[in-house]
């Protein structure tokens, strides 16, 4: 966009001059050669250059855009036509910074789908926390699995049955019921209707 200015003021420039538009050189018009803005000498005997920065440049720039020519020396056509391009220039300046605040108001500068994005996100989110906590738990466990295992393996068995001694037998008791005991029945009455 900036070439196409450059080029603009180029040709005015030259309408300026009174040459006719077939004899205007365009030529290769790109960035000059950086000219350092300060240059510091120091009492060793060293130099240092100091550039502007890209900033100083853009304001540089900006200064650049309208043409430094005098209207009132150009002629009808010249003149129509640097007024028409400061008009363009300015216009379509307002007109790109309204849109911009007008979309930033209704809110069409936000992505569409920004909601889904940020819920994939949080939901991405919570699994590597859930895994990391399922995996802190599995490591835990295992741990506190070993600390037993080790507990058990170093700690003696106990039983609570009597040790044995050498002179001890071991004695089977067998009861039986005999004849003399009396069995118990149970007396089943019979259910009889009542009548009405």
């Amino acid at each position: 966009m900036s070439a196409n200015k450059n080029v603009a003021v180029f040709y005015l420039q030259q309408l300026a001059k009174g040459d006719s538009f077939e004899n205007v050189e365009l030529g290769v018009i790109g960035k000059k050669k950086k000219i350092p803005r300060r240059v510091i000498h120091f009492a060793s005997g060293e130099t240092m250059e100091e550039y502007s920065t890209d900033e100083e440049e853009d304001e540089q720039e900006k200064k650049d855009l309208l043409p430094p020519v005098d209207p009132t020396t150009l002629t009808w056509g010249p003149y129509l036509w640097f007024h028409m391009l400061r008009v363009a220039t300015s216009t379509l300046s307002v007109c790109d910074f309204l849109g911009e605040k007008i979309a930033s108001v209704l809110g069409i500068s936000t992505p569409k789908y920004q909601y889904a994005i940020d819920e994939y996100y949080r939901m991405k989110r919570e699994e590597e926390e859930e895994e990391q906590e399922n995996k802190m738990s599995e490591e835990a466990e295992r741990r506190h699995q070993e600390q037993q295992n080790k507990a058990q393996a170093e700690a003696p068995v106990h039983t609570d049955q009597p040790e044995a001694t050498a002179g001890s037998s071991f004695v089977n008791v067998n009861f039986e019921n005999e004849g003399d005991c009396p069995s118990i029945a149970e007396n089943k009455q019979d259910v009889v209707p009542v009548p009405p």
